[in-house]
C-alpha cells in the first residue's frame, strides 16, 4: 500500500468537492488528535491524516487506538473494520566504524490507529484535553517582538517591511476569528529570510505553496489554542493546489512538513518566553 498516493487521492477528492478544507479539524471543538491510551497529542502530517479520516468516515471523536493498545484497555477493534495509517519515526542509532562518535538514522514505517468510534467493549471517559491559553499568543509576540499593524480591512504580511496588517478586533465576528487570521498571518511571518527562509519565490506556484503552508500552520495552531479557525478554501489556489497533488505524491508531505515547522518556530518562541520570565 503506497500510504503517500492514498492519503493524496484522499485530499485531491475532498478538493475537488469543494468541502472543508481537508487540513482542517472536522469536529465542532478544533483539537489536535489524541492516543486513548497514552493521552499523547499526534502531530505534523498525522494530525492531518487523522483528521480528514475522521472528515470522510463521520467519527464523532477525535481520539485513537492502536489495535493492541485496546486489547490492553479489554477492548476490541469492531469485525470489519480498517485501520487508518500513520506514519511514524523511530530514531536508529548507529555506530561508524570510520569515525568517533555515533550517527542517529531516521526510520520512517507505517502503523495502523483506530477511532474509538470503531472500538467496541471500551469503558470510555473523556480526558482533559491539554490546550494552551489564548493571551499565551500574546507572549509569542511580545519575545518575537513581531510588528503588528492595526488598520485597514485586509489581513497580510508583508516580506519586504516584515510586518503584520490586521483589521482591528472589532472588524472580526469573534476574537476566534482574530486570533485564527493573525496565527495565519504569523505562519506567513516565519517564512522571513532572518527565520525559516521560505519567502524567497514569488511566482504564482510558490505563492500557493505558500499559502497552503500557512493554512495548514494555522490550523494546527489553532488546534494548539483551542480556536475554531476563521479559514476558507482560497479558491484563488485550489487549482493549482489540485495540479500539485496531482503531480507529485510527496507534495502535501512537504507542505505539512513546513506548515509543522512553522508553528514549532512560533510554539518554541512561547516556551523560551516561559523559560526567560521563569529565570528572571
Amino acid at each position: 500500500m503506497d500510504v503517500r498516493q492514498t492519503i493524496t487521492d484522499k485530499i485531491i477528492e475532498v478538493l475537488s468537492k469543494g468541502q472543508k478544507a481537508p487540513w482542517q479539524c472536522p469536529f465542532k471543538r478544533h483539537l489536535l488528535p489524541l492516543n486513548y491510551k497514552t493521552n499523547r497529542q499526534y502531530r505534523g502530517i498525522n494530525t492531518l491524516i487523522l483528521w480528514l479520516e475522521s472528515h470522510i468516515q463521520g467519527y464523532t471523536n477525535n481520539y485513537w487506538l492502536g489495535f493492541n493498545q485496546a486489547r490492553t484497555l479489554k477492548a476490541k477493534v469492531r469485525k470489519g473494520e480498517k485501520g487508518t495509517p500513520i506514519i511514524v519515526c523511530n530514531p536508529v542509532i548507529k555506530d561508524n566504524e570510520n569515525e568517533e562518535k555515533s550517527k542517529t538514522y531516521l526510520f520512517f514505517k507505517t502503523e495502523y490507529v483506530f477511532n474509538i468510534d470503531q472500538i467496541e467493549e471500551l469503558n470510555f471517559k473523556e480526558t482533559e484535553n491539554n490546550i494552551r491559553e489564548v493571551t499565551e499568543i500574546n507572549n509569542i509576540i511580545d519575545f518575537h517582538d513581531i510588528k503588528i499593524k492595526h488598520q485597514g480591512e485586509r489581513a497580510y504580511y508583508s516580506p519586504k517591511d516584515d510586518f503584520i496588517n490586521m483589521p482591528f478586533k472589532s472588524n472580526f465576528k469573534d476574537n476566534e476569528g482574530y486570533y485564527s487570521t493573525l496565527l495565519h498571518e504569523m505562519t506567513h511571518w516565519t517564512g522571513h529570510k532572518d527565520r525559516l527562509n521560505r519567502l524567497n519565490k514569488f511566482d504564482i506556484e510558490n505563492r500557493a505553496y505558500e499559502e497552503l503552508i500557512a493554512e495548514i500552520g494555522a490550523s494546527f495552531l489553532c488546534a494548539e489554542f483551542g480556536i475554531t479557525p476563521n479559514i476558507e478554501n482560497n479558491t484563488s489556489y485550489i487549482a493549482s493546489w489540485l495540479k500539485a497533488l496531482s503531480d507529485d505524491k510527496n507534495f502535501i508531505f512537504k507542505a505539512s512538513h513546513d506548515a509543522t515547522k512553522a508553528s514549532n518556530f512560533i510554539l518554541n518562541a512561547q516556551n523560551n518566553y516561559v523559560s526567560e520570565k521563569l529565570s528572571a
